[in-house]
């Protein structure tokens, strides 16, 4: 009676303890999905796309009375300048725009550009990859090569002497983008499609019949696109960066456009007296690429039988 009365006090605890602690379900979410990379993303995209009419100023707007405005965290700045009846939630920059007016508006040009460069690059390397690896020889051969090259070239200074002849604008720097993000997919589509060429579905669709052509269109290329979805997340970051280092080296988008980088370069003179201007977009990128590489940690994860997470 005692051990019945002992696994029955046993078998209730076990039933009660998730009852017990509600809690720990949701951290069983937060491991198992992406929720909180998904939710910066998404903030994101909702601020790129309605960008018009999420942000609170016009992210131009100069007011100078306001000039390195404090945000909402100096109450005190407002009381003794009245004059500003409006408060900058983020603060201001050092022509009295508003910092997060600005953040907002950079972030739809970002997405533009970075959407944009990813897809040609996405195209051209994938197209590479799948040529290399089913071809073999010296098609093979050739594309190697090109790519061992342009991997030994430095992107900025290529960058640099670009902008330097050419000029900054949106279009050179979705090219810059472009020439950057086709490298990471070659290699890795390559090796793939050289093991699955090996199949013996493959072979029976050359026994069918099938062309080079339809063959890689109908049959390696559905088996890899998992592996390029994966790789475009985690390029994606990559992408930011760089494209917000071209705008702090002064060779991204031209003014008066904001973009972060070019929002950091701009506050760093001012960091003693007003930090938030370098900091808040700083922060902006960290948390964006953080977000897409966890993302592409995740999706790698549940996408390849190898690394999936039971």
């Amino acid at each position: 009676m005692a051990r019945a009365a002992q696994q029955g006090v046993a078998t209730h605890a076990r039933v009660a303890g998730p009852l017990a602690f509600p809690g720990r379900a949701v951290l069983s979410k937060l491991r198992r999905y992406p929720v909180l990379p998904g939710a910066a993303l998404a903030l994101l995209i909702i601020s790129g796309v309605f960008a018009p009419w999420v942000a609170p100023r016009d992210p131009d707007e100069q007011t100078l009375r306001a000039r390195g405005a404090p945000g909402f965290w100096d109450s005190q700045w407002y009381d003794e300048n009245p004059r500003i009846e409006q408060r900058y939630f983020l603060g201001a920059d050092h022509v009295g725009r508003d910092v997060l007016s600005r953040m907002i508006d950079g972030a739809r040009i970002s997405l533009l550009v970075v959407a944009v460069a990813l897809g040609a690059g996405m195209t051209v390397g994938t197209a590479l990859g799948l040529l290399a690896g089913f071809s073999g020889g010296i098609v093979d051969e050739v594309i190697g090569r090109v790519w061992d090259m342009w991997a030994a070239i430095p992107f900025l200074l290529i960058a640099l002497i670009i902008a330097a002849v050419i000029g900054s604008s949106i279009p050179m720097l979705m090219g810059l983008l472009a020439m950057v993000s086709w490298s990471a997919f070659v290699r890795v589509v390559r090796a793939e499609v050289m093991s699955l060429k090996q199949r013996d579905y493959i072979s029976q669709a050359r026994v069918a019949g099938a062309g080079p052509v339809r063959i890689m269109w109908k049959h390696l290329l559905p088996n890899v696109i998992s592996t390029v979805v994966v790789i475009a997340t985690l390029r994606v970051g990559g992408l930011i960066l760089a494209e917000a280092s071209l705008s702090f080296l002064g060779v991204g988008i031209p003014n008066p456009q904001a973009t972060w980088g070019k929002m950091v370069a701009e506050g760093r003179e001012y960091l003693a007296d007003a930090w938030w201007m370098s900091f808040w977009p700083g922060l902006a990128i960290f948390i964006v690429v953080m977000s897409l590489n966890f993302m592409g940690d995740w999706l790698r994860d549940r996408w390849d039988p190898r690394l999936r997470q039971l």
